[in-house]
């Protein structure tokens, strides 16, 4: 659903705001954004991928964020159609800010306590904070100001929140897990749950108690039913600015390293590090007491069972380098004609050996 719009600007003027340059109609009025094919006369759109560039010749929007190399003379529009291009060195990210300035962010609620929250006697509540109704605050728990913990949120005994956290429903902060500040928790997102460890005796699998803690450090986001393990004894740490999808698994005693980005359904197993600018695309899994290094990426569905150096590109499962990968899958991808190959190979060969003399030692 459209949020409604909180604000109009024209093209020039925002140009301007982004640091950019308007050529074509600067006095185009904006008052939303959309993408290239759904947007109207009074809206904006972007392209910071080539693949849609072609789109720009049928576009409705009465503006597109774009590269500093378009021109309007590459677009072939009709004459009556005028687009004003706002061009900026990083179309991306001011299309975010655009984003921002013409939509805002999720609104949150009145600042308060709900009649309906239960909160410990014990809880340290910061300045401007809001608690939804059904949440459950326990004792010992430190909010820091302009915080926003929604409906049916639940954080337990001792847990700390920095300023600015946000954490949506149903969402749960186990003992003693500690968040800095600016933390956004998504919907049903869990911090601190127990990490999967047993010791297995007499045929029988014993609990072992986790006694550690979880920290997510300033600028951390957790995805919708994401799971963030506590540690066996000591840490599990979220970085600085990483970014956890939805349904994303981190294991007991993992150093998830700052700016990370980890896409929905990767799961880390225990113990592994991470270094700063990690990607992982969706349904990565890692093995257990590995390290990636800096600025390793990593393809979708791949499977990491050994340390990666920095600077990396891996696919595959078991992952590789990337360009290998892709040779690997190539000849994967033929591996019925090559079958079929071999065995008409093997049937000449059967033909050779029966036109052969025979041996009279035979």
């Amino acid at each position: 659903m459209r949020r409604e719009e909180t604000t109009a600007i024209t093209a020039a003027v925002l140009a301007a705001e982004l640091g950019g340059e308007v050529v074509g109609p600067g006095d185009r009025v904006l008052r939303s954004c959309a993408s290239l094919q759904k947007a109207g006369p009074d809206q904006l759109s972007f392209v910071a991928n080539q693949k849609y560039a072609k789109d720009l010749a049928t576009t409705q929007a009465a503006a597109v964020i774009v590269s500093p190399n378009v021109t309007p003379e590459s677009l072939d529009r009709r004459a009556d159609s005028p687009l004003a291009l706002i061009r900026c060195a990083d179309p991306y990210f001011a299309f975010r800010q655009a984003v921002v300035k013409l939509h805002g962010f999720r609104p949150a609620p009145p600042a308060g306590i709900s009649p309906g929250a239960h909160v410990d006697a014990s809880a340290k509540i910061g300045h401007n904070v809001t608690i939804g109704p059904s949440a459950v605050i326990g004792a010992n728990v430190r909010i820091g100001d302009d915080c926003v913990i929604h409906a049916n949120a639940t954080i337990l005994s001792g847990a700390t929140l920095g300023n600015g956290c946000v954490v949506h429903p149903s969402c749960v902060i186990y003992e003693e897990c500690v968040l800095g500040h600016r933390v956004i928790l998504q919907a049903g997102a869990v911090i601190g749950n127990d990490g999967y460890g047993f010791a297995t005796h007499g045929g029988i699998h014993h609990k072992i108690p986790q006694v550690g803690r979880v920290i997510l450090e300033d600028d951390v986001e957790v995805g919708a039913n994401t799971v963030v393990e506590r540690a066996v004894l000591e840490l599990t740490v979220i970085g600085q600015g990483t970014k956890l999808g939805n349904s994303v698994v981190i294991g007991h005693n993992c150093i998830i390293g700052q700016h990370n980005l980890l896409v929905s359904q990767v799961g880390i197993a225990g113990s592994t590090t991470t270094g700063r600018y990690v990607v992982m695309a969706g349904q990565v899994g890692v093995a257990g007491h590995l390290h990636i290094g800096d600025q390793v990426t990593v393809a979708a569905q791949s499977g990491l069972m050994q340390d990666v150096p920095d600077k990396q590109t891996i696919g595959g499962a078991p992952a590789m380098e990337v360009r290998r990968a892709r040779k690997v899958y190539m000849h994967f991808m033929q591996l019925p004609e090559l079958a079929g190959r071999i065995r008409a190979l093997e049937d000449q060969l059967a033909e050779l050996r029966k036109s052969l003399p025979v041996s009279k030692d035979a």
